[in-house]
């Protein structure tokens, strides 16, 4: 596919195409662009070319669909379709997420990106998938809504837990260390992060095991719209992935009952909740895995706690409890855009018990 451009000094043209494994190494070039210092905290002691192969070729979903545009060998822009496995309440169906979403500055304004996205979506359609999804920012929402058939079921929270110390402090200038003294962050603490149950308990562990298949298979149905959380998905996900993670399960006496993966950022005192789950009427199991874990992640530092949470349509124990420990809503809301395919229509999506979570978007 040629793409004409007439630019202010000539005309020029770049091919469009889907990317093959020889074009790994010049993407590379581009997408470090996406979020600047920031990216190579995805691949702290790798590459970009290790991340980019783990996540566009080693997918037990399959290969992602990554539209390029070339100006001559030179690699301008990208859209990435990672396929996902996903549950709509009596069936898996396969959906594609994108991301990876740049274009090099000297040819944006141009119709790349429209173009990238039709070609990946014509992609993921002949693939076989119901539909592709995406967390789009301020900039590229407006053009995926009114131009490429993009809708929005909801809106998503970006929600936080702040310890006060660091917060008076940045507001005030009164010494964070003092405030900890009195007793402010123990307050705060005490008022977000729920009580765990003695009949819960909760530890670390290096990878998903079998136990997260059969919590899965017991509980699926419970929901309207999830990502499929079985432990092969969960282990490509949070264990194969160069970006570092931290994993909690939660047991009741030998069965597991729910877990919690986070990110702590190497640059900031920050950390992502990235994944919440447990039997959406499990509230015991939410809470011990909240508890353990937000205070694991404060004693290492980390000051602000994030969490993504849908505005509405989720319903859980988990969504609940997670809204409660980040009591504070970033503004404006972040856009979720969905783009129906082979012969389906977003209104088809259900309107509640929907498990959605950062770590089902791409970025972290």
């Amino acid at each position: 596919m040629i793409v004409n451009d007439a630019s202010a000094s000539a005309a020029r043209t770049c091919e469009i195409r889907l990317a093959g494994s020889d074009d790994l190494a010049s993407m590379v070039e581009l997408l470090p662009e996406l979020d600047g210092a920031s990216y190579s905290q995805r691949f702290p002691g790798q590459t970009c070319s290790d991340f980019i192969r783990w996540k566009y070729l080693q997918n037990p979903a399959g290969d992602a669909a990554v539209g390029i545009a070339l100006d001559g060998e030179r690699v301008v822009s990208i859209v990435a379709g990672t396929p996902k496995r996903v549950w709509l309440g009596t069936e898996v169906v396969l959906a594609f997420e994108l991301g990876d979403f740049i274009t090099a500055a000297d040819h944006r304004k141009r119709g790349l990106f429209s173009a990238l996205i039709n070609l990946v979506c014509e992609e993921a359609q002949q693939r076989g998938a119901a539909f592709a999804y995406v967390r789009p920012n301020e900039v590229s929402f407006p053009i995926l809504s009114s131009r490429l058939s993009f809708a929005e079921p909801g809106k998503i929270e970006m929600r936080r837990y702040v310890e006060l110390s660091g917060l008076v402090q940045r507001k005030l200038g009164i010494p964070a260390g003092l405030l900890r003294g009195a007793g402010a962050d123990w307050i705060t603490r005490r008022l977000s992060i729920p009580d765990a149950s003695a009949s819960i308990r909760v530890e670390a562990i290096p990878r998903f095991e079998s136990d997260v298949d059969q919590l899965w298979e017991c509980t699926q149905d419970q929901f309207g719209f999830s990502l499929v959380r079985d432990s092969r998905y969960l282990n490509w996900r949070y264990v194969e992935c160069p970006t570092p993670y931290r994993i909690w399960r939660a047991r009741r006496q030998e069965k597991m009952a729910g877990y919690l993966v986070a990110f702590i950022s190497r640059l900031q005192p920050i950390a992502t909740i990235l994944d919440l789950y447990t039997h959406p009427a499990d509230e015991e199991a939410a809470a011990a895995l909240l508890n353990v874990a937000v205070n694991d992640l404060l004693r290492t530092g980390t000051q602000v706690v994030y969490a993504w949470a849908l505005q509405r349509g989720a319903g859980s124990a988990s969504s609940r409890l997670l809204k409660r420990t980040c009591k504070f809503v970033s503004k404006p809301l972040l856009h979720f855009a969905m783009r129906a395919l082979n012969g389906r229509t977003v209104q088809d999506l259900p309107d509640a018990r929907w498990q959605l979570t950062a770590g089902d978007f791409d970025g972290f």
